[in-house]
Formats: structure tokens, C-alpha cells, sequence
């Protein structure tokens, strides 16, 4: 059985051509599948929609979660559902297009990988949307030290790798980064995307930025070491000047006390601190909300479960 995951939020117009997509590509192949459609407490309320269409075929399942936990919880969410040998996590706007998961599962089993991610390619998003999802990944690849470059959620992963991911006790997660974390075999299969078939993307240059930030918060000390680098520097070169600044007040260079300097200097520094503690900060935040052992998701309701 092949399980395909998709988080729904703002998009209860592509639900039924969704599962008429998924349909479609597995029927003619033979394989088993499920549909996983995990309600993320989207504002256009999809819940019934789900439910009629978990009713018409029960391959199709549905889960309600009591919040809005954001779109890669959501996945989790569906994830710990599966019932699958494989499972394909897929966005409900069908920018990526379910034919192609039959040709994954072959690529997969012939190229003998626990996760098949698809990466991108061409996209027809706006140019500012394109820079600041390369901006989002160079940050990642800087600060994070993970290369994940032009990859998202859309892929296909081994019942293993699904278990692995599981195992993950963190508070928030993030699949492309987690599934890199993992260890275990991964390779990239390059494929267009669409248009969407309605809806937009719910992230713009903002929380594309926040979520870099945090990603880079919690799965690197990258920024922490960053930091005391800088810091490093900044004192050598501290040193360097000041011992300038003796020789020049020895050869008696200076007739008056500068006082821009010595402000900017001050102001400067005192920002640098303020920046450097601020870092500190997010992770002793981050820390916080681990230690809070809090449940991470929480689900409200499901489809009635039907036994194959």
C-alpha cells in the first residue's frame, strides 16, 4: 500500500480534484493506496467536504485537528496515521502533480533509497516568490549546515524513514530538514511544478524569513558559534585599535579628546551585545518549550477507520 499525506489549509476548492488525481494515477497501476487529508483548521472549514468524500471511498481518510498547528505538524499528524509500505506527502493545491507517484515508488525500489524527494525544478511563481524561497534555502544551507536546496515536502518515503521521522520528539518539525537529519539513504527526483489549482501560498518574504529563523534555531548551534567568532573579532580588533591609539596619544597626534568616536563605538557595541544576547535568547526560548513537554499535536476527530 502506497499512503498519501496532505496537509489542508485554504484550499477546500482542490479537494475533490485532489482525490480524483490521486485516484486517477493509482487505479490503472494495481498498487493499494490511502488518502490522508489532515484538516488543519483551515478558515474555509473543509471538515464535512472530507468527511462526504471518506463516505464515497473509504480509501480516503480524514483527521481534524483541534488547532491550527501550521502545515509540517499537520503532516506529523498524517504521518502517525499511515498505513502504507511508502508514503507520498503531497500539498492539496496540486502544484505537485499526483501521476507522478506511481513513477516515484518505481524510481524508489529501483534506486533501493528510503526517501525520494522531488525536487522543484522550474516553478511559475512570481519572480519575488522564487528570490525569497532561494533566500530561505541559502539561509538554511549557511546557518542550518544542512543542503537542502529546491526541495519541499513533495516526495516519497520508506515505511523506515516514516517510523525514523517518528522517533523525532521535537516540539516543531520540519520534513525536508528532519528527513536529511535521518541519515538514512535520500535522493532527489527532478520534476516542474504547476500552477495551482486554486488557493495561494500562505507564506510570504516575512514568514518565509521567520520560519528560516527558526528553522536554524532549532536544529543548529550554528548562530551560538557565530557569535563567539564575531565576538572574537570584534575584540581583537578592539586590541588593534587601541594600541594605535596609544602610539598616536604618545607622538601627541591627539590635541583634542575625540567624542564621535568614542559615541559611535559605544553605540555600536552596545548593539552588538544586545544582538548577541538576543540569540542567546531564542534558544533559551526554544529550550522553554521543549522542557514544557506539552503534547505537539493534538487531534479533535477522525474519519470512521475502515480495516482493509
Amino acid at each position: 500500500m502506497i499512503s498519501v499525506v496532505a496537509p489542508v489549509y485554504g484550499c477546500i476548492n482542490c479537494i475533490e480534484a485532489l482525490c480524483d488525481a490521486v485516484r486517477a494515477a493509482f487505479d490503472e497501476t494495481g498498487l493499494d493506496w490511502e488518502l490522508v487529508l489532515v484538516d488543519d483548521r483551515s478558515p474555509d472549514d473543509p471538515w464535512p467536504l472530507i468527511c462526504d468524500l471518506a463516505r464515497i471511498d473509504q480509501r480516503v481518510r480524514g483527521i481534524r485537528l483541534s488547532r491550527n498547528h501550521g502545515q509540517h505538524l499537520a503532516i506529523w499528524a498524517g504521518l502517525a496515521e499511515t498505513r502504507g509500505d511508502w508514503v507520498a506527502v503531497i500539498d492539496c493545491d496540486l502544484q505537485d502533480d499526483p501521476a507522478v507517484l506511481p513513477k516515484l515508488h518505481e524510481a524508489a525500489l529501483a534506486r533501493q533509497v528510503e526517501a525520494l524527494v522531488v525536487d522543484r525544478g522550474k516553478w511559475s511563481d512570481s519572480a519575488f516568490r522564487r528570490l525569497a524561497s532561494r533566500a530561505f534555502y541559502r539561509l538554511i544551507d549557511v546557518l542550518g549546515g544542512v543542503h537542502i536546496d529546491n526541495v519541499g515536502n513533495f516526495g516519497l518515503y520508506s515505511r523506515r524513514m516514516v517510523d525514523t521521522l517518528l522517533l523525532f520528539r521535537e516540539q516543531e518539525v520540519f520534513l525536508p530538514m528532519m528527513v536529511a537529519l535521518t541519515g538514512l539513504k535520500r535522493q532527489t527526483y527532478r520534476m516542474d511544478r504547476s500552477d495551482r489549482v486554486a488557493g495561494e501560498s500562505s507564506y510570504s518574504f516575512f514568514s518565509l524569513l521567520r520560519l528560516a529563523t527558526a528553522i536554524v534555531i532549532r536544529f543548529s548551534d550554528r548562530p551560538l558559534k557565530l557569535s563567539v567568532i564575531v565576538g572574537f573579532a570584534f575584540s581583537l580588533i578592539s586590541a588593534t585599535i587601541s594600541l594605535l591609539l596609544v602610539a598616536a596619544w604618545l607622538g601627541g597626534l591627539f590635541i583634542v579628546p575625540g567624542w564621535t568616536s568614542t559615541v559611535l563605538s559605544v553605540w555600536f557595541l552596545s548593539g552588538l551585545i544586545m544582538a548577541t544576547l538576543g540569540i542567546h535568547g531564542f534558544y533559551i526560548a526554544r529550550v522553554f518549550s521543549e522542557v514544557k513537554m506539552r503534547p505537539r499535536i493534538i487531534v479533535e476527530t477522525k474519519t470512521p477507520r475502515i480495516e482493509p
